[in-house]
């Protein structure tokens, strides 16, 4: 059997340590920047060496989360951090602004670079995409079902790419990285790391008698492992960055030994006791059976292990107080015999430096000698000699206190330095400055793996050159005049296109159209329409699930059209390879100049910047040569898309499970009100999936007056 690998989440120490012992393959983890999980304890940077050097010890991978979108002004933070991590052991990092894949390919490519989940990557051409970002493995969207992970998995080993699914823990019900719904409504971007989860917030009781309409279960694929190993998948990913030591263990314990008894072939157990014990929102596996629908809400966001083990105690769905009092007691008995037993194992995990000891020695005539002690060894771990004799002293000689000085800054990250004994070193003698630095480099280089240590890239070297083709771009170009952009919404409002469009002659405008989520069904339609108005640009939205995107290469071959502009890569791919330029969409998230850059490698002409930055954000953002910026300044707030029915626990629906008939022939609105009394939109169009949209229009006319950069500046006329 193939190797499978078990990723567990690591949000901190105790959390990483129990991973390990638990008998995850591999964890993933953060720093306290740059990643997505702002509210776990994380790492600093020492922490997470000595994890590694852990991890390593017993055969356990250890990947770093940088999947945040990046701030222009963060750039220098975020090469200090890779000057650093590029001369660490880890084994990967997770990734989901654009621009870090471009910086990490061009800058250290000697790291592996994995495609976080906030990208929801869904089709073949999203992975395509990724491959030529660099990425060496993608972390498939949540919904997809068995058969489009397979067909992922398949197109992935093609691209000698892995895949990795999440199996347990936290069900999102938007698709990840397309969620503004934090944002928003409290400030907290999910894209920054601080999604606040207002989904699963308590809103006034819904028509169905929901007080929770947007709570999902958990997920849970305990019982479709084989399924999952048989659909191709490498990395089977457990959520949980934000839970404790005793979750994590019993978690990734118990799909261990799942996982021992397929690869050993035994008979696989059913019994999920252990997972119900730790938190859980309850189970479902709703999205991998393709079984999408009531069964997957909850009407509950905090822990269901009291009711679930209560239920099955009295064999009721209305426990007696009595019986909940039991179950609640045997429920902290257990916990507790877990914690503790969690700490009993991990105690011998020992993350502190390592500490070092250098005993130097040599006389007059003979060579400097350099033994490195790690760790108390009585044997030296390392010796290293000069080349040169040492020779008596005339006006400069090496004393106790300048070689100790010269091999400080072996006291790093990995290792401490504890002492510099010089006892075996004659008096008054000398040896050059430059054979001394050999002699540290070969000490620093034994300790760092026998690996030479990557010099740092300087990020102002770096900012001079690109001010300076700036400048020279803009010396260059022709001044672009500030162009009105109008996306029209539905067939409906081509009438206010002929409309708009005669009554703008004089002025530049373009025209997007929105193509509908359901590409395959309406692609007959959508080629007689490009063609009957070829100046319509064909706006694609986020979300073009496999089925759909296999369409998409027929369709731009048999429209006029030479540009499109797309919120998915997997479109603007393919795109691309047909010799159409696109323009990357507001939901592509760009937020820096290297993310410009990496979008014009693969024939992107221009880019949204993200709604999410303010003025100050996009002004400092320098676009490539021959490349344009664009900017949404009115348009309907959407706060998510969703492949779940939001209308089941909302206002109701006579299906319970969705099908085929749910998203090309369902349209439908309602709304729903929070307990601040604040309401927000649920919409379904025909063709298209579940939005949430808030009940304001997001307007913000200052970008048109006060635009520090030429931008582009599309509205939004969707029709209701």
């Amino acid at each position: 059997m193939r190797k499978i690998e078990l990723l567990a989440p690591g949000g901190d120490i105790e959390s990483i340590k129990a991973a390990i012992v638990a008998g995850a393959d591999a964890v993933y983890c953060g720093l306290d920047n740059f990643n997505a999980r702002k509210r776990a304890e994380n790492l600093n940077f020492e922490q997470l060496c000595g994890l590694l050097r852990v991890a390593h010890q017993h055969h356990c991978e250890l990947f770093l989360t940088l999947n945040i979108i990046v701030l222009e002004h963060e750039l220098p933070a975020l090469f200090k951090l890779l000057n650093q991590l590029v001369n660490t052991d880890i084994d990967g990092v997770i990734v989901q602004d654009l621009g870090v894949f471009d910086i990490i390919s061009r800058y250290y490519p000697s790291l592996a670079v994995h495609a976080s989940t906030q990208l929801t990557t869904h089709n073949s051409g999203q992975l395509a995409f990724l491959k030529e970002m660099g990425a060496t493995r993608a972390n498939l969207s949540r919904e997809l079902d068995l058969g489009e992970i397979t067909e992922l998995s398949t197109m992935a080993n093609t691209l000698d790419m892995l895949t990795e699914v999440f199996v347990h823990g936290s069900n999102c019900i938007g698709f990840s990285g397309l969620c503004y719904f934090s944002s928003a409504h409290g400030g907290n971007s999910g894209n920054r790391g601080r999604c606040s989860q207002p989904c699963r917030d308590q809103y006034q009781r819904t028509d169905v008698g929901a007080d929770y309409p947007l709570n999902m279960k958990d997920n849970s694929a305990f019982d479709d492992l084989e399924s999952l190993i048989n659909a191709g998948v490498d990395s089977l990913k457990v959520e949980g960055r934000i839970k404790k030591s005793h979750y994590v263990y019993s978690v990734i314990d118990t799909w261990r030994q799942q996982l021992t008894k397929l690869q050993q072939q035994q008979t696989l157990t059913s019994d999920k006791t252990a997972l119900y014990t730790v938190f859980n929102r309850d189970f479902t596996n709703g999205y991998l059976t393709g079984n999408v629908g009531k069964e997957m809400y909850i009407d509950n966001p905090r822990d269901n292990a009291v009711q679930h083990f209560s239920a099955i105690a009295s064999n009721s769905d209305q426990p007696t107080s009595e019986v909940i009092q039991v179950v609640k007691q045997r429920l902290y008995d257990k916990k507790t015999l877990i914690i503790d037993s969690v700490t009993e194992q991990i105690k011998t995990l020992d993350i502190s430096k390592p500490e070092i000891e250098l005993q130097i020695s040599g006389d007059i005539g003979t060579p400097l000698n350099i033994s490195v002690f790690v760790a108390a060894s009585n044997t030296p771990s390392f010796s290293v000699v000069s080349t040169s004799c040492l020779t008596a002293a005339d006006k400069y000689h090496l004393s106790v206190e300048e070689l100790a000085s010269r091999f400080a800054s072996l006291n790093s990250y990995k290792h401490a330095l504890k002492t510099v004994n010089c006892t075996g070193l004659a008096s008054s003698i000398y040896l050059s400055f430059k054979e001394l630095t050999q002699m540290k480099t070969a000490i620093v280089r034994f300790l760092n793996g026998n690996k030479a240590l990557y010099k740092p890239i300087e990020f102002s070297d770096i900012r001079k050159q690109r001010l300076a083709n700036a400048a020279l771009n803009t010396s260059q170009d022709t001044a672009q005049p500030t162009e009105l952009s109008v996306l029209i919404g539905n067939r409906k409002d081509l009438a206010l296109y002929t409309q708009l469009k005669q009554q703008s002659s004089t002025e530049k405008v373009r025209f997007y159209y929105a193509v509908p989520d359901s590409i395959a069904a309406e692609q007959e339609k959508l080629i007689t329409l490009f063609n009957v108005y070829p100046e319509l640009t064909p706006w694609f939205g986020a979300i073009v699930l496999q089925a759909d995107f296999i369409a998409v290469a027929q369709l731009l071959k048999s429209i006029p059209q030479t540009l499109i502009a797309t919120n998915n890569s997997g479109v603007g791919h393919t795109a691309h390879t047909l010799g159409i330029n696109w323009i990357a969409g507001p939901h592509l998230n760009t937020s820096n100049s290297f993310s410009l850059e990496s979008l014009k490698k693969v024939g992107c002409v221009g880019a949204f910047i993200s709604n999410e930055l303010n003025a100050k954000q996009i002004k400092a953002i320098n676009p490539p040569q021959n490349f344009s910026l664009h900017y949404s300044a009115l348009h309907p707030v959407l706060l998510m898309t969703s492949r779940q029915c939001l209308f089941l626990q909302s206002s109701g629906c006579d299906k319970s499970v969705m099908d085929s008939e749910c998203l090309s022939v369902c349209k439908k609105q309602t709304t729903i009100t929070n307990v601040k009394d604040v309401s927000f939109i649920i919409d379904k169009k025909r063709r298209d999936h579940n939005n949430l949209i808030g009940a304001e229009h997001f307007f913000n006319p200052d970008i048109i007056m006060k635009s520090p950069i030429d931008l582009s500046i599309y509205c939004w006329i969707y029709g209701q």
